[in-house]
């Protein structure tokens, strides 16, 4: 697997005379920064006007300099808060944090990125410096750019399920303006993700959608980036002349650019792996790296994408047997980024053979533990993780439920007193005054109860999803808000420790990460069938395959079906030692349909375990009028089928 994630971290300044959002092309901004900055060394204006001279200053610098971007933005950011301009202390704050992570100091970029979330929810009380409060699009494009970046910063970390969480609660903003240029940017990242999860069609789709956009707005930086991308996809797929085709449309544009240095960098590396894969053309691949290497002396090239390049070059040296040049790249690429695990990996194996070649057994053994270590646990990672969370999610839900039920029952008896208390006093009444209709009472009244019976059966079911949904929504926001503010404050507190502030950082995504379990966000904006294709997207081998009206219906059955999906791949994950597990969700105007499919051991659906939880999964839809057929044979596998009718006008959110 040779894979290369390159981070969009373009960025923007809205301008006074006019409002664009955060990811919004700043070709023209280079041409700015040498004036401005005699104005600010020959004649430094005051007030207002300096903090706009430092804010300018920050933001042409945003992927030119990251010490001057850190420079102009610290001292702007004292100015920014004595005013009270939240705005431009938000956006002081996330070009720290760019500045950290070009470093790859990712924990302080998340410290910065958190400080410019807050000061965008400070927008909401503040006003601006023409006296008024801020519009809701300035507000939400604050959170959108951040959002954003902590996407990115995710993204390059690995953690790829919350990077397309964060991608999403921004995609949500952009398409609520319908921001294009930005949904382009945001399919680039999104694209960039399925590409690492080797999704290659989910990755082949986002960067069809770029290439659409940039068609609908003409704008040739989007088609750069679409075709960027596809090269990729199709060098995976081993097409490698329409790969070269391509790569060679982006590189036109780039080059004809002297702004877009990373990508220039980035380019010549796919043209050079083009070439070393599908050609075996390494004089030709040496050419594009060396090319690329010398773009680092003139234009600013991302660390992350500098070691990319001389990983290239050190398995050019490799093929030709130059093991000491092979060694010496490999070991540079490391120095500028040993937590990237597409730069990583490679190198390791470079080194071992290196070594193994020069006579240093040891360090060969050494660097071929790291690599089978490494490569063993990205394999495993998010497959384990995924996997822990739907455990703990599911030991919590059994709890929440027990509660509820017993909550439930406490208040059944209540009302079978009071019911039963007014039977008595009714029969007594009806003995005193009306015994000849005695037999006539008694059968009505049984009526009666039969009745309430199959009405309090409902109710309970209906209480039982609607108390698990709100305490769950509850207990996210308490988390987030509540311990999550006081964690802010304690760190703040304990900048000066730096163990302590560590331990903080962790607490507060961890924080983070069970909130978002409770309760996703992309359940409630986005709807099932989107939730359902990031969980299965964020899971190795489960595919997620819809058909019919992407429509939203009752919230109730939503969750339900949600829930019951999570349920039944755990079963497959945990029980089946299955490879390859099959989702299928089909949506009809009067009815919806899930369908879990594996191919797994199977098992005897007359002999259920109780722990598989099938028995409760099926009481819970026949309540809501819907059934539960299992289809499976040991040695087999096994089809589970979920089939709910929808009530006419059951829209999304009724109660």
């Amino acid at each position: 697997m040779k894979m290369r994630i390159s981070v969009l971290l373009l960025a923007l300044w809205l301008l006074p005379t006019a409002t664009f959002a955060q990811y919004t092309d700043y070709r023209d901004k280079y041409r700015l920064l040498d004036s401005l900055e005699r104005v600010l060394a020959t004649d430094p204006p005051t007030g207002d006007n300096l903090l706009v001279l430092y804010r300018d200053l920050a933001w042409g610098n945003l992927g030119v300099d990251s010490e001057k971007l850190r420079y102009y933005s610290e001292l702007g950011i004292p100015l920014a808060r004595q005013a009270g301009y939240s705005k431009v202390t938000s956006f002081f704050y996330s070009w720290l944090g760019l500045s950290e992570y070009h470093q790859g100091r990712y924990d302080s970029a998340m410290a910065y990125y958190n400080k410019a979330l807050d000061a965008a929810g400070q927008m909401k009380k503040d006003k601006g410096s023409d006296g008024k409060p801020y519009p809701e699009s300035n507000i939400d494009d604050r959170f959108a750019a951040t959002y954003g970046d902590i996407g990115n910063l995710y993204n390059a970390k690995g953690d790829l399920h919350l990077a397309v969480e964060y991608y999403l609660r921004a995609l949500a903003i952009f398409e609520k303006y319908d921001w294009k240029a930005q949904q382009a940017i945001a399919y680039d990242n999104i694209g960039e993700m399925y590409l690492a999860m080797e999704n290659y069609p989910q990755a082949e789709e986002n960067y069809r959608r770029i290439a659409d956009i940039a068609h609908q707005i003409g704008d040739s930086l989007f088609m750069a980036y679409a075709n960027g991308g596809l090269s990729k996809i199709e060098l995976e797929k081993k097409n490698y002349d329409r790969a070269r085709e391509h790569a060679e449309a982006a590189r036109a544009y780039y080059f004809t650019h002297p702004e877009e240095g990373n990508k220039q960098a980035g380019i010549l590396n796919t043209l050079a792996q083009i070439h070393l894969e599908g050609y075996d053309d390494d004089a030709k691949a040496e050419t594009y790296v060396l090319q690329a290497l010398q773009l680092t002396e003139t234009t600013h090239v991302m660390t992350v994408t500098q070691a990319a390049t001389l990983g290239l070059l050190a398995e050019i040296h490799l093929r030709r047997g130059e093991w000491r040049a092979a060694r010496d790249a490999a070991l540079q690429s490391l120095a500028l980024d040993d937590e990237d695990f597409t730069n990583t990996l490679p190198a390791y194996k470079v080194l071992a053979k290196a070594y193994s070649h020069l006579g240093d057994t040891a360090r060969a053994d050494e660097y071929f533990d790291r690599h089978d270590s490494l490569q063993a646990s990205w394999a495993t990672r998010h497959y384990q993780s995924a996997i822990r969370d739907m455990e703990v999610k599911y030991e919590t839900e059994k709890k929440e439920t027990r509660i509820a039920t017993l909550e439930d029952e406490r208040r059944l008896m209540v009302w079978l007193g009071i019911a039963a208390m007014f039977v008595l006093t009714l029969l007594v009444v009806t003995l005193i005054l009306r015994q000849k209709n005695l037999a006539t009472q008694k059968k009505l009244t049984e009526e009666r109860m039969r009745r309430l019976e199959e009405e309090q059966k409902l109710a309970i079911a209906e209480a039982e999803l609607d108390s698990e949904a709100a305490e769950r929504a509850r207990l996210a926001r308490d988390l987030h808000d509540g311990l999550g503010g006081m964690l802010a404050a304690v760190k703040i507190n304990l900048q000066n420790g730096d163990k302590a502030y560590g331990l903080i950082d962790d607490s507060m995504l961890e924080l983070r990460r069970i909130a978002h379990h409770l309760m996703p966000e992309s359940l409630v904006r986005c709807g099932l069938k989107t939730s359902l294709e990031v969980f299965c997207g964020s899971l190795p081998g489960v595919r997620f395959h819809y058909f019919g009206e992407d429509v939203r219906f009752d919230g109730r059955r939503e969750t339900l079906i949600y829930r019951s999906a999570h349920e039944l791949i755990n079963n497959a994950l945990k029980y089946s030692d299955a490879t390859e597990i099959n989702v299928q969700l089909i949506q009809e105007p009067d009815r919806v349909s899930l369908t879990v499919q594996d191919n797994g051991r199977g098992f005897d659906p007359s002999a259920i375990t109780e722990g598989m939880g099938l028995d409760n999964l099926r009481q819970r839809m026949a309540v809501f009028g819907g059934e539960l057929h299992i289809s499976s044979a040991p040695g087999q596998g096994t089809e589970i089928v979920i089939e709910q009718t929808l009530a006419n006008g059951c829209g999304y959110g009724d109660k």
